[in-house]
């Protein structure tokens, strides 16, 4: 799957909440995105209707998505979204229309279940990572980091952008699932989650305390998520390293993976901060 995209148009879609009407954020990305000779689609669900949270019924913006796979005009689609409702539309998709019309999807927090629906149903690679940064406190850093990922290398021949370090072990290769804890989670009992064999799963989150995280990583551990994994990667969570609290997110992920062997890395660099790297969902990628 290749990403050069300029010269071409991209479709930007809100698949969770939608944005306010009329959202400084998305005419700052479009502006960014034409001074690389982008052009910037907004989708029909893109802010929200009326009085609601929601940019349209769940069919209409599962059809909006589809639309935008379907265009051969547009490139890539990004999901400048969060919130609660992504889940709400993946039981519209159709995966089968995916696999035979790939393109880069990207976005995160809560549409994280989407990022892993389309790589659990469809075996396309998908993207977790905020456009919406481009116009934020660290634009400079995401502008530079864009165009390295999306624009230089077109292949994305080296995806791993940020420095980690290792908490347990050393050395993991596989395919990368999950995303936000607590989305990831939606997707329990679900079709839509990913099978975590000979995988490396990353968690990240924007809140949540020592205990709600404690409990949703046994959650992993009681479902048998742990016991097939290739490794562990830990992004950002937000307000446990704000607050300080103990148990440390160390203490916590090593305490749930307790007797589990494998390795274990974590990078501040991926998750809801403004200078978030990407990350893809689906690819091989190794850490060493």
């Amino acid at each position: 799957m290749r990403c050069d995209l300029r010269g071409h148009a991209v479709g930007l879609i809100a698949c969770s909440d939608g944005r306010p009407e009329s959202d400084p954020v998305v005419q700052g990305v479009v502006e960014v995105l034409s001074d690389w000779g982008i052009q910037g689609i907004p989708g029909q669900t893109l802010y929200r209707q009326g009085e609601t949270p929601f940019s349209g019924a769940p069919q209409l913006r599962a059809h909006q998505l589809m639309d935008f796979f379907l265009d051969d005009s547009i490139r890539a689609i990004f999901d400048i979204s969060g919130g609660d409702s992504a889940n709400q539309i993946l039981s519209h998709l159709d995966y089968d229309i995916i696999r035979q019309h790939p393109k880069p999807f990207v976005g995160m927090s809560d549409v994280s279940v989407v990022l892993n629906a389309i790589y659990a149903r469809a075996g396309v690679p998908t993207f977790h990572y905020q456009i919406a940064n481009l116009v934020g406190a660290h634009s400079q850093m995401q502008r530079e980091l864009f165009q390295h990922i999306f624009l230089d290398y077109g292949d994305l021949r080296k995806p791993v952008t940020f420095r980690y370090e290792w908490l347990r072990g050393r050395g993991m290769t596989g395919p990368v699932v999950g995303g936000n804890i607590r989305c990831f989670l939606k997707l329990a009992g679900t079709p839509y989650l990913p099978d975590p064999r000979n995988k490396i799963l990353f968690l990240e989150s924007l809140g949540g305390g020592p205990a709600r995280i404690a409990s949703f990583l046994s959650q992993l551990r009681q479902m048998g998520y742990f016991d097939h994994l290739q490794g562990l990667l830990l992004g950002s969570f937000t307000q446990m390293a704000a607050e300080r609290r103990a148990p440390t997110m160390d203490d916590l992920v090593l305490d749930a993976a307790g007797g589990c062997h494998f390795p274990i890395a974590a990078t501040d660099q991926v998750g809801h901060g403004g200078d978030a790297h990407c990350l893809p969902i689906g690819a091989s990628l190794s850490f060493e």
